[in-house]
Formats: C-alpha cells, structure tokens, sequence
C-alpha cells in the first residue's frame, strides 16, 4: 500500500513530467492534433494553476525538497509568460506625437449603432479596424464618425458581417484581401506624420463548434486550424511586399499558443507582449491595462514605431467583445 505522502510525491512529479511533455509537444508539433488544438493548446495559463496549489501544500507540508521538481514548470510559465510577470514603469502619453489604433470585433448581430460610435468618439483612435460590420451598421458609422472619420473602407459582405477600415487620415491605396476561406481582409495605405502607413482589419476564421455533431470534431479542428494558418499566411505574404509601418487589428480567433500567433509572431510585433505589465504613469478612463495571458483581439506592429500602451476598453458597445487601444510613439 502506498503512503499518502508517497502519493504526493507521484502526483508532484507526474504534473511537471506532464507539463514538460505538453512544452516539447508544442514546441514540436504544435497544433498538428485536434486534441492538443481544442483540449490544451488554448487553456495554457491554467495548466499552471495546479503548480501554486502544490507549492502551497509543500508549503504547509514543510517538504520543501519537492519545490526542486516545479522548476521546470516554473520555468517554462516564465518563457512563455515572461512580459506579465514584473512590472516596467510607464511611459506617459499625450506629451509627444502619437498614433491611437483601435480594433474592435462589434459582433454582427448588433445592432446598437450609436453605442458603437460612442466608443470610437470616446477614445478617439487615429485608425479603427472592425471586424463582423453588417451594411446596416457601415451606412449608419458612416454618417455618426462623419466629421472625424471622413474615410473609410469595408470589404465585401459576410453573412455573419465583414471587416472594416476608418481613418481620420486620407488613403493613398485601398484594397480588399482575399483570404481564401470565410471574411477578406482590408488593406489600407496612408500617410501619418511623414510615415506611410499599411493598416490592416482581419478575422480569422472561428471555431465555433457549438453544432458540430461529436464525431466530426476532430476533423472539423483541424481544418478550421489549417484554414487560419493559411489565412495568416496569405496576409503576411502581402505585408511582407510593404514599405514602411504595417500595423494589423486582428480578431485572431487564436490565443498565444496557437500556430496561427505563430505564423504572425514571426514577422510582427503583439502590442501586448511588447508592453507587458506596466506601473505608473496616467491612466484612460473607462479602460485597463491589457495584461491578459490569453489574447483573441490582437494589435499586430512592424516598422519604425513602437507602442507604449495598450488598453481593453470596458464598454463594449453591445457587443462580445471589448475593444483594444493601442497607443504608438510616433516621434
């Protein structure tokens, strides 16, 4: 029979034998099994959770020779997690030129127009990127941004709404960004400050396996995986044909660990992870610092620029998601 304390000490090792198999699998295959796709790969930052809870049981227990064997998986949340884990001092904004982007997912089954508009009159981005925007609620942002936000390009229609591009700033190129599978993206060029700009509003394809019968999962992660990679892919062959900034509002549909943030990870910047977790500084009203381990709504950087905030918006207008402001250095 097995002493409870023996019993403990299988479980401990077990879990960070666990977790290291997990992060080889990953750094390896990735996303290449429906069940690492659906069951692991997207609730990472709480395959952490049982790490305190065995530290404070080693803790009461005084065995403190155990603690040798959370090293690992220690340090593999701080690989992966390492801008949120200290705080860096703020940089104040408002005192030198700046750049504000918005990306917003404003659910297409929304139909409060005016709550939408307020939120972008609110926080006053230079750059808007909308995801899921039905025609009805094009016409009508249309005319409510009309006085500051004189351009503005949508692309072709989606059932479930299309992606959507508003500026304060005039186009020197538009284009509509076939991706294949689902919703286009809209490229956009402009010139801010002396800087030509290419901004980006993209959705990448959803899971959304609320109907799938049970048997046809497998198959239906997999290929909703591959067809966001491939939707990556396409975006980045086309970004890297760009001159000068790019910047992309994305609805990822995909966390971190996803191999879809992968693909991007390797050519651009996350607003997110670039800023991590600051102290200090002026705050925005009706907003909060984006320090969330786990991300769908992503502002994507390349160029000579570099963010100094990035915020969740609290008021979601009416719809599922809550608007991210990033705010760029420009100087």
């Amino acid at each position: 029979m097995i002493k409870p304390a023996s019993k403990f000490t299988i479980i401990v090792i077990g879990y960070a034998i666990f977790i290291l198999a997990w992060f080889v699998l990953w750094l390896t295959i990735g996303d290449a099994n429906w069940w690492l796709v659906l069951l692991i790969n997207r609730i990472v930052p709480y395959l952490f959770v049982p790490a305190l809870l065995i530290l404070a049981w080693i803790i009461v227990s005084r065995r403190f020779k155990l603690a040798i064997t959370l090293i690992v998986p220690g340090l593999i949340f701080a690989w992966l997690y390492h801008p949120y884990l200290f705080p860096k001092p703020a940089q104040p904004f408002g005192q030198s030129p700046e750049l504000r982007v918005m990306t917003y997912n404003v659910l297409f089954s929304n139909m409060d127009y005016d709550a939408v508009a307020n939120v972008v009159l609110t926080y006053q981005p230079d750059l808007v990127a909308l995801q899921e925007v039905q025609p009805e609620m094009m016409n009508a942002l249309e005319e409510r941004l009309a006085d500051d936000y004189p351009y503005y390009f949508m692309g072709t229609e989606n059932t479930y709404g299309t992606t959507a591009v508003f500026s304060r700033y005039p186009f020197v190129k538009t284009e509509i960004l076939d991706l294949r599978v689902d919703r286009p993206a809209v490229v956009v060029k402009t010139k801010i400050n002396d800087q030509d700009i290419t901004f980006v509003a993209i959705h990448l394809l959803a899971y959304n396996l609320w109907w799938t019968k049970l048997p046809d999962i497998p198959e239906v992660v997999m290929r909703r995986t591959a067809n966001q990679n491939q939707q990556a892919r396409i975006l980045l062959d086309q970004i890297e044909k760009e001159q000068g900034i790019v910047i992309v509002g994305c609805d990822c549909n995909s966390y971190e660990t996803s191999s879809s943030y992968r693909i991007f990870d390797q050519f651009m910047d996350s607003t997110a992870r670039q800023i991590g977790w600051l102290w200090g500084g002026n705050e925005l009203l009706g907003a909060k610092q984006d320090v969330y381990l786990q991300h769908i709504d992503h502002v994507w950087f390349r160029g000579d620029i570099m963010p100094k905030r990035v915020y969740k918006i609290k008021d979601n207008g009416g719809s599922d998601h809550l608007p991210v402001l990033a705010i760029f250095d420009t100087k």
